[in-house]
């Protein structure tokens, strides 16, 4: 009896490591198809049409990243680099007509603008309108971006707005007793018993160190960086939105609106959904034929096919949205609030 179990254990764990092996070579043939089906697809109209509309679907915060490991996990994040590609193999269908389906609730600074300014160097190749449109919202360096469009649309019910620039925040713990990682999270207790020494050279080169309040200085000094960066957001709004400065800083400001109340204040152009719109560019152009293009993406992928989603997140897929969250924290940032992005 004990030799006819030993052999069918054995067998058993051959079965299960043949059919493990099958599991890894379908689930990384599905990720590469999935990858290389990365593109645009026909959407409707006459593909023999030179009238060519590209819509192109952007959706997440605005952070530089270029980590692969977030297309295996479908993560939606919005990568200036990543964009810059797409907007390369656009040129490629001769576009008369680019929509920007964008909903972001913002981004890091840097990136916001660096977006930005592909979409105007893509328009200066191509000579194409770019035209932006969202269906849910567009804030912060999301609106931000938006303004290198011609037009920008939005969807009834969307949240608009937020013209406003967030430095890094300053934690300081006063009287720290503990401090403890866990499964949820940082924990700090405060007393008075822990006391921290650094060594650094320069003035307030331990700027932002948790351990020690700023100084009016420091406060003040902070201020002024994310004052300047505010003030070209504005200078960017008035000169695109044909807005008064004054009435964008002290009436609009960081506020958000409704699609309604945006069009009110000329943040955007009109209250339309997608289809409606691309209906209303067909009209306006005078397009007797047209073809239109879509950016597509398969959602299969390989980690979805080997492991469950919900065992994922308790892995590095919960590391690596802490890991994003800390870079937008510790950055100058425009963006509608960080509970916006689940950090």
């Amino acid at each position: 009896m004990n030799i006819f179990f030993n052999v069918f254990f054995k067998t058993l764990g051959f079965f299960f490591a043949i059919l493990l092996f099958f599991l890894i070579i379908i689930g990384i043939s599905t990720y590469t198809n999935s990858q290389s089906n990365v593109g645009f697809k026909f959407i409707k109209g006459d593909e023999k049409s030179k009238n060519s509309i590209i819509i192109l679907e952007i959706n997440g915060p605005i952070i530089e990243s270029d980590n692969s490991f977030n297309d295996l996990v479908g993560f939606n994040f919005i990568s200036p680099i990543k964009v810059q590609k797409k907007l390369e193999e656009i040129l490629i269908f001769d576009p008369k007509i680019l929509i920007i389906s964008i909903n972001s609730p913002g981004g890091t600074v840097s990136a916001s603008n660096e977006l930005y300014n592909s979409f105007l160097t893509f328009k200066k190749k191509s000579k194409a309108s770019i035209i932006f449109h969202t269906s849910e919202i567009l804030a912060s360096g999301g609106y931000w971006t938006s303004l290198s469009g011609e037009k920008i649309y939005a969807s009834y019910g969307s949240i608009i707005g937020s013209i406003g620039v967030k430095g890094p925040d300053w934690f300081y713990f006063n009287k720290p007793k503990l401090i403890s990682s866990g499964i949820l999270g940082q924990t700090i207790e405060v007393e008075n018993e822990i006391e921290i020494y650094s060594t650094n050279a320069g003035k307030s080169k331990d700027l932002f160190n948790s351990f020690r309040k700023p100084t009016n200085e420091e406060l003040n000094h902070l201020s002024r960086m994310v004052e300047k960066i505010n003030s070209d957001f504005i200078q960017l709004v008035s000169k695109n939105r044909k807005i008064e400065k004054s009435i964008i800083k002290d009436e609009i400001g960081g506020l958000i609106f409704n699609s309604f109340q945006a069009k009110n204040n000329f943040l955007i152009d009109d209250e339309i959904s997608l289809d409606q719109l691309l209906n209303l560019i067909i009209e306006k152009n005078k397009f007797e034929d047209f073809k239109i293009y879509k950016n597509h993406k398969n959602k299969d992928f390989l980690l979805d096919n080997l492991i469950s989603i919900n065992f994922m997140k308790k892995q590095n897929i919960g590391n690596n949205y802490i890991n994003i969250c800390n870079r937008i924290k510790s950055n100058i940032v425009s963006i509608l609030s960080y509970s916006s992005v689940g950090c």
